[in-house]
């Protein structure tokens, strides 16, 4: 990593804690009376840019059901539902309140199944499960093609795919992140020139073959420790160029 950043950006330099008051939010001030949350601070931000349009929103990772809570206070019109793999969570359902609870492994794609017949589709959707590459990569392969349309998913705690305790493969997550923004890019993979994409050109193509990804990716956001992937409102189509 740091010969391809070369001597500037590779230099050693400190960082350091920094402990002064917390930005003020709207999702940081319900994080602050809501018990058995634990959240990097840095994601509330985060939260507030993404969690606009939330109408149906799934948590990968219940643990002690606090952010279900947190949640629920923060989208009140919204339906909560949270996945975790320990039986003990069962506690957390409360469908009175609309906060759902389901057991099971969120690398089931039968149990993910079940999830969305029940109450999907999700318009978004949270991992913060078991935080291995596998998990992470799995839970996004089989639950971002059945997201809302214009829906966001989000996998945050990164981070521990630099963890040994947490790397139960070769390939972490980061890395598959860019594989998707190489899917992202894939219809450029069938084209040589600008020409192939400008207006009125006669070197337009006007179909090439790609991966389902590269139709209903809209973009991707890195964060410290998170990403957060937006699917498209609609099928995305060949870009097009112009040049006066």
């Amino acid at each position: 990593m740091l010969e391809a950043l070369g001597p500037d950006l590779a230099r050693a330099v400190p960082m350091r804690a920094e402990d002064s008051a917390p930005g003020d939010t709207p999702i940081g001030r319900v994080f602050e009376h809501t018990e058995n949350v634990h959240k990097l601070r840095h994601y509330f931000p985060i939260y507030q840019s993404v969690l606009t349009h939330t109408e149906r929103m799934l948590e990968i990772g219940v643990d002690r059901g606090g952010s279900l809570r947190m949640w629920r206070e923060y989208l009140p019109d919204a339906t909560i539902v949270g996945l975790d793999i320990n039986p003990k969570v069962a506690q957390y359902d409360a469908p009175e309140s609309d906060i759902h609870v389901r057991v099971g492994d969120q690398t089931d794609t039968s149990f993910l199944s079940s999830v969305l017949e029940e109450f999907g589709p999700f318009d978004t959707v949270l991992d913060d499960g078991g935080h291995t590459p596998k998990q992470m990569i799995s839970s996004f392969q089989y639950l971002f093609p059945r997201l809302r349309p214009g829906g966001v998913y989000m996998v945050e705690d990164v981070c521990a795919n630099y963890w040994t305790p947490y790397r139960d493969q070769p390939e972490s997550f980061v890395d598959f992140t860019k594989w998707l923004m190489d899917a992202m890019h894939a219809h450029y993979m069938q084209m040589k020139s600008v020409f192939q994409v400008m207006e009125g050109h006669p070197k337009r193509v006007q179909q090439v073959d790609v991966p389902f990804a590269a139709t209903i990716i809209d973009r991707i956001e890195v964060f410290d420790s998170v990403v957060v992937v937006h699917r498209a409102k609609e099928s995305k189509q060949l870009p097009r160029a112009v040049f006066r």
